[in-house]
């Protein structure tokens, strides 16, 4: 029988975690199958032999592959690359594996308000935010917070119901747990080719704004999954230690996707989209003086909107030998808190 859904999981050093991750999938109570596709990007820690031994105990459910050589570092996108194309279920859920579901009705609640609601191509859940080395479960203690909305001046933006949203309303939340994903696969092979080859280094942003560009992203307000903040390797842990030349080609990367989905919507979400825009070319402003030759119109316009006193600083930054500027950045990383 064909599964309804394929669970996504790609995993990286992930040995402390993994275990937690798929007996979270192995424990979801529905009356449909599923499958739980692994991808491996080429762990060296022991992920690879518990992996091994998942598919062993349940070859008919979990399916990994594993890399020889590390495809992230080369600038692959893993699902999009290894896990996608081998998916069979109707419908495709996402986890990484440093992640985990804490809801064992999540799937079927997802799946039956896909099912019963056809015009919906993306859906999406809360979750909790909990340490790295922090415990969640049994024991009682309790989750450092939750995820959505992630910045508390996202209050606005965040119904705190089962809430249906549009393009311009996805945008004005910054972050939302990947781990809550859920769509339908057809819905992979219907988005536009500038998506497969447009590259945006920002998490899951690009796959949440176009998915919910074609029709709409419904999110259920069920707390189904738990996001581990700051685990080694991780993407947030990359982005505080990459330069400041690189943290503005991302913000540009960011800027150019956006743009790509307003002109796929007609213009129609272009109010929405626009303070996310903005943020991101107040970032490629704020950490280079290289800037992007399709950006320099905005960039003047963000610049003339600081303040005086952010005016003074930016110039100042880029006076400054560019090892400074990344250890200002390094700095300011480690000081903030999400």
């Amino acid at each position: 029988m064909e599964p309804l859904v394929s669970i996504c999981t790609t995993t990286y050093q992930h040995r402390r975690y993994i275990r937690q991750t798929l007996d979270s999938f192995l424990s979801q109570k529905t009356d449909f199958p599923f499958e739980i596709l692994v991808h491996d990007d080429c762990s060296s820690d022991g992920t690879v032999e518990i992996l091994a031994e998942y598919a062993r105990r349940y070859p008919d459910v979990v399916c990994p592959v594993f890399e020889k050589e590390n495809q992230y570092s080369r600038g692959v996108p893993i699902n999009e690359t290894f896990n996608f194309p081998r998916a069979r279920g109707k419908y495709i859920a996402l986890c990484e594996g440093d992640d985990f579901w804490c809801d064992d009705g999540k799937l079927q609640a997802q799946a039956d308000y896909m099912e019963s609601h056809p015009d919906c191509t993306f859906c999406f859940t809360n979750g909790y935010i909990v340490e790295e080395s922090q415990s969640f479960g049994p024991d009682g203690r309790e989750p450092a917070r939750e995820f959505v909305p992630y910045y508390e001046s996202e209050r606005p933006a965040y119904y705190g119901a089962d809430h249906r949203y549009d393009l311009g309303e996805m945008a004005a939340l910054s972050f939302v747990p990947t781990a809550g994903f859920f769509f339908p696969r057809a819905l992979w092979e219907q988005v536009s080719e500038a998506y497969h080859h447009r590259m945006c280094e920002h998490g899951d942003l690009k796959m949440r704004l176009y998915f919910t560009a074609l029709g709409s992203g419904e999110y259920l307000h069920r707390y189904a999954c738990v996001y581990r903040e700051n685990v080694p390797g991780s993407a947030f842990q990359v982005w505080k230690k990459e330069n400041a030349v690189r943290t503005a080609r991302r913000a540009a990367s960011v800027v150019d996707m956006l743009d790509e989905v307003d002109e796929m919507t007609g213009g129609r979400y272009r109010a929405g989209l626009a303070p996310l825009r903005d943020r991101y070319l107040f970032v490629e402003l704020w950490n280079t003086d290289e800037k992007h030759p399709a950006h320099q119109a905005d960039l003047r316009r963000v610049r003339r909107q600081l303040p005086l006193k952010q005016k003074c600083v930016s110039a100042a930054k880029h006076l400054l030998p560019r090892r400074w500027i990344d250890a200002l950045k390094r700095r300011g990383a480690k000081e903030s808190k999400h």
